[in-house]
This record gives structure tokens, C-alpha cells and sequence, in this order.
């Protein structure tokens, strides 16, 4: 899926006009979308390996953990954190130019350079 949202619209224009910067919609999106399929990716398969851990354990109470039930729960809570926290894509975001991002808002700037600095090396 990320992939696709990624390259998809690089492929398209290279024979037609880029539709992030003709479409505020589209440029707002786009971004939201990228990002958090990216997150998601990445903590999906983070947990999923928690999860495995914790039903291969020796020790009951980790294996109690490794349910259905809790893995949903988990998901929707990794979804909905992640939708949170990627907002300011849809808020922030402009066109100006042929430029497609945060531009004139020094705020959103610096949350967005925090969030990418701790989101990539932490998360």
C-alpha cells in the first residue's frame, strides 16, 4: 500500500501535470496517507513480533497477553494513535508555487521537523 500511494503519482507525472500541486486536497492526502502507511508498516510488524514473542514465552502471564482479543484492541490503538499524530499533514499543509508542504507556518515547521527526527529514529 505505501508503495503504491508513494510511487503511484510519481509514475503519473511523468506524462501529465503533478496533481499534489494542482490539488490542495489531493497535496494534503497524499502526504496523510504516505505517512501513515508508513507508520503503520513499521509498528504492525513491531508488535507482531511482540506478539510472537509473547506466545512462544515459558511464562504464563506473556502468553496471556498473545490473544485475538488484545491483538485488535492493540491495532485500533496503533491506528488511531498514528491518525492523531499525522494530522498536521491535513492542517498544515499548502501549495505555493510548485511546492507542496508546510510553508509559512513556523510552528507547524518545527513540529514537523521534531515529529520526523523522533518519528524515524525512535518509532
Amino acid at each position: 500500500m505505501t508503495l503504491i500511494i508513494g510511487i503511484g503519482p510519481v509514475l503519473y507525472t511523468l506524462n501529465n501535470p503533478d496533481p499534489q500541486i494542482l490539488s490542495l486536497l489531493f497535496c494534503k492526502l497524499r502526504g496523510y496517507i504516505f505517512q501513515i502507511c508508513l507508520m503503520l508498516s513499521r509498528w504492525f510488524v513491531a508488535f507482531a513480533c511482540i506478539d510472537r514473542f509473547a506466545s512462544t514465552s515459558d511464562k504464563i502471564t506473556l502468553r496471556n497477553f498473545a490473544k485475538p482479543r488484545i491483538a485488535y484492541r492493540i491495532i485500533i490503538i496503533i491506528i488511531i494513535f498514528w491518525s492523531v499524530v499525522c494530522s498536521h499533514r491535513l492542517i498544515f499543509y499548502e501549495i505555493k508555487g510548485s511546492f507542496c508542504g508546510i510553508i509559512n507556518n513556523m510552528a507547524a515547521a518545527l513540529y514537523h521537523s521534531v515529529y520526523v527526527i523522533i518519528g524515524g529514529g525512535i518509532f
